[in-house]
């Protein structure tokens, strides 16, 4: 190990044993393995004396073009370097969330004075504490045996239920596949073949990107957070929230996919087919009983052969509890006897109804699951998109 690795690793061992102290007055033993006490009896002092010192050696060593402020493009390649790693990328992912938290900002930075100011904000040390719980159990294997799952699928952080809804019903249908999908290369890399014959290769998943995309846990492999990073990856124009053009290399994962996106283009990767969108917000107003009769032909078809399905819910009407406005969701299955569409909801949430399960209350939900009478989804949902028997041709 070169001198320069072995300071990385003194700086990351430090960044989390800080941490552990910073937000658990009964930590003990070696930072990098230890469990974080949440719970603690480390007083307010105790804490933002501790972050002061995490945050001032953080902002030190990362303020690079000695301006005297931290900026994106010197933020996003700390969240980049695969050697940045525990406590030290949770300070990076927070560092850059207090940055970017004005979207007047053109230019978003933060002096050493802003930065400091974080460690006395009660709701950045419950946040620190919350992320530096997350990293300490991430399992970084590839996959684990039960891998791919719903069981274990959660969104996270990130604005891309467009792309997690769509992989949710890939998983659902072709869970061995997904398996197939990614291969670990040499240096931490992978190589991801998609559907549509594109390969990909991808660069390490750093610790920051996987605090900041899917959720990720000890209960599963880092594959999830892998497809969101090929995506990433695909896309050919990089924008931002305000939808302005920025420079790849200024651009971190949360940037490229992290701002919602359109779900056919997704369905068309994995699968290697055209897709097809739907009339159905015509079809309802011009006959909502014909339009029931199509859709269930047509969900009858779709279901029988696996085909990937997802729809956006509306966002001009209020909607049950349980479904945000504007979030996609994949239909799963669809029972032509009951007239039932089973959706999955790439949040993984549960919910249980206060009252009858309907468009009131919201719907019973398990891992993301639940069933709703057709009628009911012809009303909440819009935008309704599959996978057709079209193939891709990459000529």
């Amino acid at each position: 190990m070169g001198f320069g690795e072995l300071y990385r690793t003194m700086m990351n061992r430090r960044a989390s044993l800080l941490l552990a102290v910073a937000l658990s007055a009964n930590f003990g033993g070696d930072a990098c393995d230890a469990q974080l006490a949440v719970e603690s009896s480390a007083s307010y002092a105790q804490k933002s004396q501790g972050l002061r010192e995490v945050l001032y050696n953080a902002f030190v060593r990362w303020e690079r073009n000695h301006d005297d402020r931290l900026d994106a493009k010197e933020i996003n390649a700390v969240i980049k370097d695969p050697r940045v790693r525990g406590g030290e990328a949770v300070i990076a992912t927070v560092l850059r969330r207090r940055m970017l938290y004005d979207p007047s900002d053109d230019s978003p930075s933060l002096s050493l004075a802003q930065a400091l100011a974080l460690a006395e904000d009660r709701e950045t040390q419950r946040l620190i504490a919350r992320q530096y719980r997350q990293v300490q159990v991430i399992n970084h294997s590839l996959f684990l045996p039960t891998d791919p799952s719903l069981l274990t699928f959660h969104q996270g952080r990130m604005g891309d239920c467009y792309l997690l809804a769509i992989v949710g019903a890939f998983i659902y249908h072709h869970s061995t596949e997904v398996r197939s999908m990614i291969r670990a290369e040499t240096g931490g890399r992978f190589v991801v073949q998609f559907g549509d014959g594109r390969g990909v290769l991808v660069d390490p998943v750093t610790d920051a990107e996987l605090l900041m995309g899917a959720a990720e846990g000890r209960d599963h492999g880092i594959w999830l957070s892998v497809l969101e990073k090929a995506y990433a990856q695909v896309i050919d124009e990089v924008k931002d929230k305000a939808g302005r053009q920025i420079d790849a290399d200024e651009a971190v994962l949360s940037d490229i996919i992290g701002h919602g996106g359109r779900f056919a283009p997704v369905i068309a990767l994995l699968t290697g087919h055209h897709t097809t969108v739907v009339p159905m917000d015509r079809w309802v107003h011009e006959d909502p009983a014909d339009a029931a009769e199509k859709m269930d032909k047509l969900l009858v078809e779709l279901a029988r052969q696996h085909r990937l399905m997802a729809a956006a819910s509306r966002k001009d009407k209020p909607l049950p509890k349980g479904i945000p406005h504007s979030h996609v969701f994949a239909i799963l299955e669809y029972d032509a006897t009951t007239q039932l569409v089973r959706m999955f909801n790439p949040w993984g949430n549960y919910l249980r109804p206060d009252g009858p399960s309907g468009p009131i209350n919201g719907y019973a939900t398990r891992y993301g699951i639940f069933d709703i009478p057709l009628g009911d989804f012809l009303q909440i949902f819009g935008g309704f998109t599959y996978e057709n028997d079209q193939l891709i041709s990459r000529g």
